[in-house]
């Protein structure tokens, strides 16, 4: 499966290079990094800020797809003699991390560079080779529930769906209870750590009677946003996503971190890099900028009415 991943990730690309360009390696397993990407896009357009010209100061390398080369990645890139490997989530940045102990790795997109092993503080010591952006704030549920019930005020009685397993999940739930009892409203939270999990949270959530719910980011649930989306529209319950790909698909509001945004940012990193940083001394990114999209036509069947002021907040608004 790895290498099928890989192989539709990223293309063939050659490691005959201009002299004195940038060889920067690009490791997703999940696309990221794919012609197509936005987040790709993003990351060029980073780069391009800063002056840099593909093909005359940069050149973005990516594993080879071919051949047997796709079920080891890092080491592609290691032999290609990249100057500083990009590696996109957690996974990408474990391989990145096992394959090069010297190689600047530059990880975007990873919840907790700590627990998963990447760094062994987030003040790592003089000598280590990584640096990176987190994707997480850990306030995001937390402001989430605050957006839902500007949008929902008679709400009273509210469901947090929660993967307790999940990296700094712990952290996002004491946020969200804190911000809950704030607000004066009774949260009620369901975990579930695999998808045949999800139908008990339904039911609990049916059976206590609550009124709104909180979907905290998470993969699992975002694997499983079509039938999120279908409750939440079955029983008339407001509710709020952690991933923009929820209003598209019919949810009321999502909250979340704007990843294209970090993915400009890292350009920056790799910057520094190359001017001669060292991982070591840079300290890991969290994210700045945070996308707020409301679905008119999903309020409208709730009757709901969106106050002004969350129109304007609002970064899009879905017809």
């Amino acid at each position: 499966m790895l290498a099928l991943a890989v192989a539709l990730a990223v293309p063939a690309v050659s490691g005959a290079q201009t002299p004195n360009v940038a060889r920067i390696g690009l490791l997703s397993l999940d696309g990221t990094f794919g012609d197509t990407s936005p987040l790709l896009a993003a990351f060029r357009q980073g780069l391009a800020a800063l002056g840099y010209a593909e093909g005359r100061d940069v050149a973005l390398l990516r594993p080879d797809a071919s051949s047997g080369r796709a079920l080891f990645p890092g080491n592609a890139l290691v032999s290609l003699g990249v100057d500083v490997i990009v590696a996109a989530s957690t996974p990408g940045a474990q391989i990145a991390r096992d394959a090069t102990r010297t190689i600047p790795i530059v990880f975007v997109g990873v919840s907790d560079p700590v627990g998963s092993g990447l760094l062994s503080s987030l003040d790592p010591p003089r000598g280590n080779n990584v640096a990176g952006l987190t994707d997480v704030d850990v306030r995001s549920g937390a402001r989430g529930l605050e957006l839902l019930k500007r949008a929902a005020p008679n709400v009273t009685r509210v469901a947090l769906l929660a993967n307790p397993a999940a990296p700094l999940a712990s952290r996002y739930i004491a946020e969200t209870e804190a911000t809950a009892q704030s607000l004066g409203l009774t949260l009620h939270r369901r975990n579930v750590r695999r998808p045949d999990e999800l139908q008990d949270a339904f039911s609990a959530i049916l059976r206590d009677y609550d009124q709104a719910l909180v979907v905290l980011p998470d993969p699992l649930f975002n694997g499983q946003r079509a039938e999120l989306v279908a409750f939440a529209a079955r029983h008339r319950l407001p509710a709020v996503y952690g991933y923009r790909a929820f209003a598209p698909a019919g949810g009321l509001m999502t909250y979340g971190t704007d990843l294209a945004d970090v993915y400009r940012r890292a350009a920056g990193v790799v910057d520094r890099i190359l001017k001669g940083a060292a991982p070591g001394d840079l300290a890991i990114e969290a994210p700045t900028k945070f996308i707020l999209v409301v679905n008119l036509g999903t309020a409208e069947r709730l009757r709901l009415t969106i106050p002004p002021s969350l129109r304007l907040q609002a970064d899009q608004l879905i017809p």
